[in-house]
């Protein structure tokens, strides 16, 4: 057996070489043949002789050689484009990846649920009435009017993503230049808040962290604006050269308690010059006539291979298939819906089958909050003492590092086993942090163990929600070698004789959220009074 997978790893490595190289695309940081060693002989468990080596084995070529994988992403992207969840979008893009895990004889099927609210942005303006213009000053200087005024005096702008509708004609108030939202800056403007409309400064993000700032910021903001009376939020982009986005501050699905818009940086710190140089002089009218209906029915799209052994116990492989509809949503997160399809595809091509059944998650309802995750975790409850781990990937397609195991220490050595036959590709090494932020949420707080890709930024954070999300951003070789890792994963995990890790009881979740921190992150989300209740999580 060691001689024909060693046979094996030499015609893989000469196939790689002579096949995938390509000067578009840099080359590989380690070898990509699968490790050969006594320990990762029988890497899947310490006590079984079926090999995670033998698995990677033929994953690997089934991946990183010719694939559906691409075509599968551009029809995604390009034909279905972006996919707001309760779209006809969206509902396109669930009969792609049925369709897809159907073509590749993947078992499939759809779970329902009910999503709160639709909504859709209307046509967006934000324009200066006082001030006004200076048309002389423009005829003398220029001896014609070069600049037209409206332009001039008109922000570009997108709402906030399932913010509220204007009123009719917009809102009109003073416009007030509140810094960054502290609360200094709001005790000190005073009453002059009631009814104005606050334009808050941010920073340029370039770090997860600052990602994940840009959802636990705004939450003591917005509170701060209901509570002076404030009638609207002017959000300074986080990113620059004028590329617009979409960000959400609501994370039910319930449409937000206050108008918000994102003002594109370079517009936004035009805006904040004026107001210095005419303080207490600047009105303007802000026009969202966003379009926002009730209730709708969803789905999460579901891929299985029963396991052999036990098959009902599983592991799930999942991503969200929803994005927001300024670019095509092919970083966040079609190129991570479009792996896990490939990763079942590999599974199902190498013939093998796991103790376990391998369950591929598509959930809609992620950038709304992670509903279609709740959702399923609800949907599924008597069940969750069977569900032996749950891996998601939703960084787009930067190389995998490691994964985050949700604070779970006691589940590291058993991953790092299931990787062994890919050390060499630095993907190995774990991190104990736990948060919110994507479809892993509410199996972290329901015990269960759970990882989520660690990747590097690449052009992530750049094209973040942007208009600029499109199918050329994508690097399809890293999506590849990050299927290879996905699928061996979810592969390992599943065919091992143990389980990876137990269930965590509702104390030991409690104290795992305290020593992470997650509690206060859950504090500011506004997730915490249903913790402690139990509606969310765990029951006490």
């Amino acid at each position: 057996m060691r001689r024909s997978v060693f046979f094996l790893t030499f015609l893989l490595l000469y196939f790689l070489a002579s096949s995938l190289s390509s000067p578009q695309l840099p080359p590989p940081k380690d070898s990509l043949a699968p490790a050969q060693s006594s320990q990762s002989a029988a890497a899947c468990s310490t006590t079984d002789a079926s090999s995670c080596a033998q698995a990677a084995a033929k994953i690997l070529p089934q991946v990183m050689g010719p694939s559906p994988l691409e075509e599968n992403l551009r029809r995604l992207t390009d034909e279905i484009g972006g996919r707001v969840t309760g779209s006809p979008e969206m509902a396109k893009a669930v009969q792609w990846a049925v369709a897809a895990f159907r073509a590749e004889g993947v078992e499939v099927h759809t779970e329902k649920y009910t999503l709160p609210a639709t909504w859709s942005e209307g046509d967006t303006s934000l324009f200066l009435t006082q001030p006004a213009p200076d048309r002389t000053t423009h005829d003398v200087v220029s001896n014609k009017l070069l600049v037209n005024l409206v332009d001039l005096y008109h922000f570009r702008a997108r709402s906030e993503g399932w913010g509220p509708a204007t009123p009719a004609g917009g809102l009109t108030g003073p416009v007030l230049d509140l810094n960054y939202g502290t609360a200094d800056d709001f005790s000190h403007a005073g009453s002059a808040l009631k009814g104005a409309l606050i334009l808050i400064h941010s920073d340029i993000g370039t770090s997860w962290a600052d990602l994940f700032n840009e959802y636990l910021r705004p939450l003591e903001i917005i509170r701060r604006a209901i509570e002076s009376g404030v009638s609207a939020i002017l959000w300074t982009s986080a990113r620059d050269g004028l590329l617009a986005y979409r960000h959400t501050n609501s994370l039910t699905g319930q449409i937000d308690k206050i108008p918000q818009a994102i003002v594109l940086r370079e517009d936004a710190l035009r805006l904040a010059r004026i107001l210095a140089a005419n303080p207490g002089k600047v009105q303007a009218v802000l026009n969202m006539p966003n379009k926002i209906g009730g209730p709708i029915e969803q789905q999460n799209v579901v891929g299985e291979i029963r396991g052999y052994e036990k098959p009902d116990e599983s592991v799930i492989l999942g991503a969200h298939l929803d994005s927001w509809e300024l670019g095509t949503g092919a970083l966040d997160n079609g190129c991570n819906a479009a792996l896990v399809i490939e990763a079942a595809r590999a599974i199902k091509a190498t013939g093998l089958l796991p103790r376990r059944t391998i369950r591929f998650v598509l959930f809609s309802g992620e950038e709304q909050g992670t509903i279609g995750s709740f959702e399923y975790v609800k949907t599924h409850r008597a069940e969750l003492d069977k569900i032996r781990a749950m891996i998601t990937f939703d960084s787009g397609d930067g190389r995998v590092t490691g994964y985050s195991l949700g604070g779970r220490r006691d589940i590291a050595a058993g991953v790092r086993e299931v990787l062994k036959p890919l050390e060499s590709w630095g993907a190995n090494d774990h991190t104990y942090d736990a948060s919110f932020g994507t479809d892993n949420f509410d199996f972290l707080l329901e015990g269960i163990p759970n990882l989520v890709a660690n990747q590097e930024i690449s052009n992530y954070l750049v094209n973040y929600h942007a208009a600029s999300d499109t199918l050329d951003k994508v690097d399809i070789r890293e999506l590849k070698l990050n299927t290879v890792l996905a699928a061996l994963t979810v592969w390992g995990i599943a065919d091992r004789t143990e389980p990876l890790g137990k269930r965590l009881t509702r104390p030991e979740l409690d104290a795992l959220i305290k020593e992470t921190g997650l509690d206060e992150q859950m504090k500011l989300l506004g997730y915490w009074d249903d913790w402690r209740s139990g509606n969310r999580g765990r029951k006490p």
